[in-house]
């Protein structure tokens, strides 16, 4: 007996799927199931419960006495404590340059400038209230201090049970729906899947290692140099610029010559009612 193509695609899709190896390590498949896992202790309907995902963050901005400094500090603080530095800049806003005399050939640079530094660290979550102690003890000026928690239990639950409820029969081919509309269902199903366990998997992340966002700036600094002026450095000698003046002259006659000859009809209509009026008062 000879079984129909049409009914045969989608067992070979699932045994397929079903044989595929995952490619996982097993403590990477361990690391996976917990994002599936709905074994909460059922304290969970206790605020400050062990099972509660909450999502810990931190926002500063301060001045400092030296921003490079307090960022270094900082830097192997967060490290010391087994954390990881996402992100850290430094740069100057710049707020004024100006040049002012300073010798025959040179000029003094004046620069006002303000140092400041952005850092994204994630810090664990047991060792985030020491790191923002530390900051705020090199502070000189608070400007603000944000200290934010999240729960995203709900949304961890939310996943979780949606990827362990039960997958519905499998679908059989009907007039109007083919194997491939069957095999387009079963890679949509997976990839939901798959999202909402990477989803669940960053909640823990983000519940285990928290961020903390921290902008340091110092007082306004100026910089001062100086520098070669560049119209002195520049300039021609004296007897180049005698050549230049006098070369510059002749082209200006030379070009106010050639103009007033471009100009003689106008001059031949000027001299012709001239005669044609004094004709007329001579005849008058």
């Amino acid at each position: 007996m000879r079984i129909p193509l049409y009914l045969m695609a989608p067992v070979l899709l699932a045994a397929a799927c079903s044989s595929a190896p995952s490619g996982l390590s097993k403590e990477e498949e361990s690391f996976v199931a917990t994002a599936d896992s709905t074994n909460l202790s059922k304290d969970i309907a206790a605020l400050n419960s062990p099972s509660r995902k909450r999502v810990r963050t931190a926002d500063v901005r301060c001045r400092v006495s030296n921003v490079f400094n307090s960022l270094s500090v900082l830097e192997h603080t967060v490290i010391g404590v087994e954390g990881m530095i996402a992100e850290s800049t430094m740069h100057n806003d710049v707020a004024m340059t100006q040049d002012v005399p300073y010798s025959a050939d040179s000029l003094k640079r004046i620069q006002l400038y303000t140092p400041v530094a952005n850092l994204t660290l994630r810090v664990p979550v047991a060792s985030l209230d020491s790191i923002v102690h530390t900051l705020t003890s090199m502070a000189t000026f608070i400007d603000y201090r944000t200290l934010k928690e999240e729960d995203k239990t709900l949304l961890y639950l939310s996943n979780s049970l949606k990827n362990d409820a039960p997958a519905p029969a499998a679908l059989k081919p009907t007039p109007k729906g083919t194997a491939l509309d069957v095999a387009t269902y079963q890679d949509q199903r997976y990839d939901e899947g798959t999202d909402r366990r990477i989803a669940n998997l960053a909640i823990l992340d983000d519940v285990h290692y928290a961020t903390f966002s921290v902008q340091l700036f110092q007082p306004q600094q100026a910089d001062i140099q100086v520098i070669v002026n560049p119209d002195k450095v520049t300039r021609a000698g004296f007897g180049t610029r005698i050549v230049t003046a006098l070369l510059s002259g002749t082209e200006t006659l030379s070009n106010l010559f050639v103009f007033l000859l471009s100009c003689w009809p106008f001059l031949v209509v000027l001299v012709a009612g001239w005669f044609g009026y004094r004709r007329m008062i001579v005849k008058s």
